[in-house]
Formats: structure tokens, C-alpha cells, sequence
């Protein structure tokens, strides 16, 4: 007996994941010969398509489009102190490169282009266009293939079958009316919930609303996809009260408006005293690490790079800053802690301790150099050169948010797993509705890992909808 079904795939989301799965899915079905219904559920419309993928440049932990960076595996087991599951890390690694030449076929280039990294400890591989790039040339491959996209729409309840199978989707369409939707499959590519105030409330705490996305298509993440599947008995992964953080300038209200020039001068709090080594190491291993702490640590949940105008004298430093607005300055310190509303006496007296501490060495932009500052609290341990020629200059930096790392439990293959450890049939999770990151993030992982892990639920979920249809027969 054919079962009465509205799609047999629905995928949940049009960002990188969302849009590999279904058409992964797509081709999947048509070279085995099989007719299968797939559609995409996108909440925005779409010139807003594809939630923070659509904003992200797409960093890639990758020595070539066929390697993943050195130590892969082990560095993202160690940043998450253990607690991520070593084998879909191993699978991640094993099908990376594989992945991209698949991407790759589509009609999306490769390229280390530059990146707001000066210095940088592992190798990042971009997509020419970014994320968006990778959206529209899979989106757009999928519908060549039928795959249909349904914008406006919101699923917001899963529905399940005596067997406890999923065979259904609640959808609530633009105008608030909802429809019910009978499916073979659903693959949640739906982001995090850093759209979400309750929820950033309920798992980060207190003042939680108040951190901003990274971009706008992180307000498109409300979390639904997450509590559809807890509700349904859904085992849970990544460390729910913690997020990717990057600093970024409050001013401005572009994507990724990110000041990444501190590590060559000083960073201060509202108070005018320093609270960080902002040497410590590379840029692209520290600046989470800084923004979490301004967020955290610090009065009104704000920091001031002061610098001075040897910033505009280091190569490239406008990759390094990203915001669009202009540096504030001051011909002098006292007028300067004035502009930006931080205690000018303290100011003052930090940026002559500072100076002061500073040790003798050849500074070099471009790598860990070991010019230090010592004797002060925090020390500074490369980069460390004198404040002293003006005008000088701030930037105000706060904490953003780029996406939650609290999901959903999934095997390798993207399927979700039950609190028990089995999968729940006929549901995937992909992308960071997939939980797997603990403490520190591992970047250039997030989008990799969802292109590898939503190509692999697409070609799953074909082989279970077979497998399904057979049993109906």
C-alpha cells in the first residue's frame, strides 16, 4: 500500500546545510532511479534566505580542497576538552575533501583569500562569495533537480506515526495560518537558537539579550528545530550555556563588524584599566576567548582598543578592521577617555605603565614576535609596542554572538538520536541545529561540517524513505 505523503524529504532551513542535504538528497534520488518529493522550508523570504550562512565568509580549516588542516581531529577534541564525539569529528575529517570537490562540481571556487586574520595559527580556505556563494549555487542546483523551496514558512511541531516514525510537520506560513504537512523525512538545517531571547536567557543567563548576532541572519534562528525534536524524546550535544563569540564594534550595524587590531595595542574597560593579554597568541586562537571575557567580566559588557597611528602603518590592518565605522580620536589621551566616556586618570596612568613595561625587540606584524611588557598585570606577551603617537584612537568593542553551540545529538550520518541512543526514525539534524562544540570553538569547522554532515543526511534519508516504501508495499 503507496502511503499519502505531501514530500517525502522536507529539509528545514536554506543555509549551507539545509541546501547541501537536499540536494544531496536530489541527486541521490535520481541516480538510483527514484522519484521522490524534496522541499526546502525557509522562514525569511528570499532576499533574506539562508539564515547566518548567507552573511558568513566561510572559513575552512582546510590545507587544500583535499586536506583538512594539520591535527585536525585532535585540536577539536582538545578545544572541547573531550566532550565532542570523537567519531563525528573523525567522520567530518574523512569527508571533508571529498565534500568540497563535490561543492566544487557545482560551480563554487576555492581560494585562500585574505582573511580579517594578520596572524593566524591554521590555514583557512574560503568560498569565492562566502556563504552566500554556497547557497545560492546548491539552492539553485537542487531546484534544477525539482527540489522545491517554500519560503515564509515555519515548521514548528513534528508529528509521528504509531511506530513513533516521524510522517508529519506542522508549517505556519506567512499570515500566522498553519497547515500539515505529510513527510517521509525531515533534516533540520534550521542554525541555533541565538535568535531566540527566551531560549539565550534560559541556557547563557543573565543579560543574554543583550549580546547582539554577529549578522542578521542569526535573528532567523529561534530554535524551534531544537525543541521540535526535544519534545519528542531528542538526546541533546554541545554545551548549551556557551556560544561562538567574536568582538565586534557596536556602532555598526553591518555583518561581522569585527576589530581585530588589539593584539598591537591595548585593550581597556570602562574604568581605563587593562584585563587581558592581548598578545597571548595569534588572533584567530585568542579573539573568542577576549569576547566572551568583555561580556562577561566587564562592566556594561564593553572594552576600548586605544591605539595610537601606527595602526594605519601595519600592512593590511583594514582586512583586521571590519566595521564601517571610523576610529574615534583624540589629539590627546585626556581628550580621548573623554570622547569614549572612560576614566581619564586611569587612562592616563595605564597607557604610561603600559609603555613603561614594554621590552626591547624587533616587532614583527605578522608573526608571534616575543615583545613583551612586562611587570604589569596582565603582561603582554608579543606585539608589545609604545602608545605615543598621536592622534590617538579607540574603537569600542562588545561581545557577539555567531551561533550557539547547544543541539541536537546525531549519529554519522545525521540522524537523531534518542535519549536512549537510538535514532529516532526519519529525523536528521545538520549545521549547528546539530550540536558538537564545547569550550573553545575550532574555527574554520562550523560551515564544514555542515555542508559534509547535511550531504550525508540527504544520501541517508533517501536509503530510509526506500527502505519505508518497501515496507509499505
Amino acid at each position: 500500500m503507496e502511503r499519502e505523503i505531501d514530500y517525502d524529504i522536507v529539509v528545514i532551513g536554506c543555509g549551507v546545510a539545509g541546501t547541501a542535504a537536499a540536494l544531496s538528497a536530489a541527486e541521490t534520488a535520481k541516480n538510483e532511479g527514484k522519484d521522490l518529493k524534496v522541499a526546502i522550508l525557509e522562514r525569511a523570504d528570499y532576499d533574506h534566505r539562508g539564515g547566518n550562512s548567507r552573511w558568513t565568509a566561510s572559513y575552512m580549516r582546510m590545507k587544500n580542497l583535499d586536506e583538512v588542516a594539520d591535527n585536525f581531529v585532535e585540536d577539536m577534541l582538545a578545544f572541547s576538552d573531550h566532550y565532542s564525539d570523537r567519531k563525528y569529528i573523525e567522520t567530518l575529517a574523512e569527508n571533508a575533501g571529498s565534500t568540497l570537490r563535490w561543492v566544487e562540481e557545482k560551480g563554487v571556487q576555492f581560494d585562500y583569500l585574505p582573511t580579517m586574520f594578520l596572524t593566524s595559527s591554521k590555514p583557512r580556505l574560503l568560498p569565492v562569495g562566502g556563504g552566500r556563494a554556497i547557497v545560492d549555487t546548491l539552492s539553485r542546483r537542487a531546484a534544477g533537480l525539482g527540489v522545491e523551496i517554500i519560503y515564509e514558512a515555519t515548521a514548528w511541531k513534528l508529528l509521528l506515526d504509531e511506530a513513533a516514525a516521524v510522517n508529519g510537520l506542522m508549517v505556519r506560513v506567512k499570515g500566522g495560518a498553519s497547515l500539515k504537512l505529510k513527510v517521509g523525512a525531515v533534516i533540520m538545517g534550521a542554525g541555533g537558537f541565538q535568535g531566540n531571547q527566551e531560549m539565550m536567557a534560559q541556557y547563557v543567563g543573565r543579560d543574554a539579550h543583550k549580546i547582539r548576532t554577529v549578522a542578521e541572519g542569526g535573528l532567523f534562528n529561534k530554535g524551534e528545530a531544537i525543541r521540535m525534536a526535544m519534545s519528542i524524546g531528542a538526546k541533546t550535544a554541545g554545551q548549551f550555556d556557551a556560544f561562538h563569540a567574536e568582538p565586534v564594534d557596536p556602532r555598526s550595524k553591518r555583518e561581522e563588524a569585527a576589530v581585530m587590531t588589539y593584539p598591537y595595542f591595548i585593550l581597556v574597560d570602562q574604568n581605563g584599566k587593562r584585563f587581558v593579554d592581548e598578545g597571548k597568541t595569534t588572533i584567530d586562537e585568542q579573539y573568542e576567548e577576549v569576547a566572551r571575557k568583555i561580556f562577561y567580566d566587564l562592566p556594561g559588557h564593553i572594552a576600548y582598543m586605544i591605539g595610537d597611528q601606527k595602526m594605519y602603518e601595519i600592512p593590511h590592518y583594514e582586512r583586521a578592521v571590519e566595521t564601517d565605522k571610523p576610529a574615534i580620536s583624540a589629539d590627546t589621551l585626556e581628550e580621548l577617555a573623554g570622547k569614549i566616556g572612560v576614566h581619564v586618570e586611569q587612562l592616563m596612568a595605564t597607557v604610561k605603565e603600559y609603555n613603561a613595561a614594554i621590552q626591547p625587540g624587533e616587532f614583527y606584524w605578522d608573526k608571534k614576535d616575543g615583545k613583551k611588557a612586562v611587570g604589569i598585570t596582565p603582561p603582554k606577551s608579543n606585539w608589545a609596542i609604545p602608545i605615543d603617537k598621536a592622534p590617538y584612537i579607540a574603537y569600542p568593542i562588545v561581545c557577539s554572538n555567531v551561533f550557539t553551540n547547544g543541539g541536537l545529538a546525531t549519529d554519522t550520518n545525521g540522524r537523531v538520536l534518542s535519549q536512549d541512543d537510538d535514532a529516532i526514525p526519519g529525523l536528521y539534524a545538520v549545521g549547528e541545529t546539530a550540536g558538537l562544540y564545547y569550550g573553545k570553538y575550532p574555527g574554520g569547522t562550523s560551515v564544514l561540517r555542515g555542508l559534509v554532515f547535511g550531504r550525508r543526511a540527504g544520501q541517508h534519508a533517501v536509503s530510509y524513505i526506500s527502505k519505508a516504501n518497501k515496507l509499505e508495499v
